[in-house]
């Protein structure tokens, strides 16, 4: 009688331990995927351009690659002689992107970017995302473990 107190203890400790580890598992891996996964910038991210040699941020962004900016009508690629970017600028106390239109650009009005995009939260180092993605893993590999383990107690007595 006693033995199956004790049993029973164990099995509602693995329960409840189990719950909460994966209750608290997805959270930690969006997090983690959102540390670790490029964004892309499609036609959304709009800068008027009132005055030429005036920088624009882009704030939602740390870095950019494969930058090409369009006119107003989104069919002409403005040429990339006609403006600079500079990634990773300090703007109201945040890191942005500073677009800064050459004097002489051509086209002046509304350009629109499409770009790849380092988000705010991304880790730019690739040891460090590697270590975020080995967190969740051996996180999810302890879960396991916790569920299998009056499994493998078990399965000790019979052997």
């Amino acid at each position: 009688m006693e033995k199956d107190k004790f049993g029973i203890g164990v099995i509602v400790m693995m329960f409840i331990t189990v719950l909460v580890g994966v209750i608290l598992l997805v959270p930690i891996a969006q997090n983690v995927g959102q540390t670790r996964d490029l964004a892309t910038l499609e036609n959304d991210t709009t800068m008027t351009i009132a005055v030429n040699d005036t920088a624009q941020y882009v704030t939602n962004c740390r870095a950019l690659s494969d930058v090409v900016i369009y006119n107003e009508t989104g069919d002409v690629a403005v040429p990339s002689g006609q403006y600079t970017v500079v990634n990773n600028v300090v703007h109201n106390g945040a890191l942005a992107v500073e677009i800064t239109p050459d004097a002489a650009a051509a086209y002046k009005s509304i350009w629109t970017i499409d770009a790849t995009c380092q988000p705010l939260t991304y880790i730019a180092e690739s040891g460090g995302r590697a270590m975020a993605g080995l967190v969740v893993l051996f996180f999810a590999l302890l879960i396991a473990l916790v569920a299998m383990t009056p499994a493998m107690d078990k399965l000790k007595d019979l052997f």
